[in-house]
């Protein structure tokens, strides 16, 4: 995920998330708060928190596609998160929620150019997008032309299951 992610990971004062496959961390003085929402069947509590704290998205150098906000942003539109099975912290395996396939959220560019600000910052552009801004947008976009998302292959099973919806749940 390179070395800006690796460095907060790896910080002893980072704060980091309840989540066996997709835990978020953070660092600074509202980490606590952005990240203590998160659990096994509530993965991108965080997103929801940084929205609500008027936060902003930043993709450093890579695309859409990177943008695992965008998953969130599916949710918010109506559909059901991915159920796998993760091994727990007891080592158990236990049911969590993760994010479809994003090799079709570049797709989503032109609706979030407004959005968007973008910068380079040596070779590397970043684009940063106001979180609140950039939930709506993609949220109507999705809920507007569901299949906006769907990457490149036809066939691929996790794009046509959230396109209708998400999977189908029997618990």
């Amino acid at each position: 995920m390179g070395l800006i992610p690796q460095y907060i990971v790896e910080h002893p004062q980072r704060v980091r998330g309840n989540h066996p496959l997709n835990s978020f961390a953070a660092l600074g003085p509202l980490a606590e708060t952005l990240i203590d929402g998160q659990d096994p069947l509530d993965v991108y509590a965080p997103l929801h928190t940084l929205t609500l704290m008027h936060g902003s998205i930043i993709l450093m150098g890579v695309g859409l596609e990177r943008m695992t906000f965008l998953h969130y942003a599916e949710q918010v539109a109506g559909r059901e998160l991915f159920r796998r099975c993760a091994n727990g912290p007891d080592r158990q395996p236990m049911l969590v929620e993760v994010g479809s396939c994003s090799e079709g959220f570049g797709r989503l560019e032109p609706v979030l150019v407004t959005a968007q600000q973008k910068l380079k910052v040596g070779q590397s552009l970043w684009q940063v997008y106001a979180a609140g801004e950039a939930l709506q947008l993609a949220v109507d976009a999705i809920q507007e032309q569901p299949e906006i998302t769907h990457c490149a292959d036809n066939e691929c099973v996790r794009c046509n299951d959230a396109i209708k919806g998400g999977p189908l749940l029997a618990i």
